[in-house]
């Protein structure tokens, strides 16, 4: 019986450890409702992916659902990228493919980051980085949590 009683505890503490859950955000019903017809939408907990890998996982996933409208696929795309993004992008060091893809900018855009912070030199804020011509700045600013200095 002693020798039961550490298995037991170990049994327990993993029972009851807390669930990771999905961060309150907008989309997370929609998204929970829909994804839960075919897996776990935990599944996702862990994953790091841009908007756009994101957008191409859920057609991937919904291609054969035609009762989702894009709204919907729209709605579950922006709460993914939201709440799943890749490790923070330090504007002052990547380079044009990876501010692209892990700010969700066009070429030009990231493009335009390198060529002013070449000519400028780094950026100290976020309203910096806004200030760069032919950026557009809701996109930063929507991806703000993921910029890094």
């Amino acid at each position: 019986m002693a020798k039961a009683l550490p298995a037991l505890g170990l049994l327990l503490a993993v029972y009851c450890a807390p669930a990771q859950t999905l961060p309150d955000k907008p989309g997370k019903e929609l998204f929970q409702t829909i994804c839960s017809e075919c897996h776990e939408p935990t599944k996702v907990i862990g994953k790091q992916k841009s908007k756009a890998e994101w957008a191409a996982k859920v057609t991937e996933m919904l291609q054969e659902d035609p009762d989702v409208t894009q709204a919907e696929r729209e709605t579950i795309v922006s709460y993914l990228a939201a709440s799943f993004f890749p490790k923070l992008v330090n504007v002052n060091k990547a380079t044009v493919n990876e501010l692209a893809s892990g700010l969700d900018l066009s070429a030009k855009e990231a493009e335009a980051i390198v060529r002013h912070r070449q000519e400028k030199g780094d950026f100290k804020s976020l309203d910096d980085l806004k200030k760069v011509p032919g950026l557009d700045a809701a996109k930063i600013e929507a991806n703000r949590e993921r910029v890094a200095f």
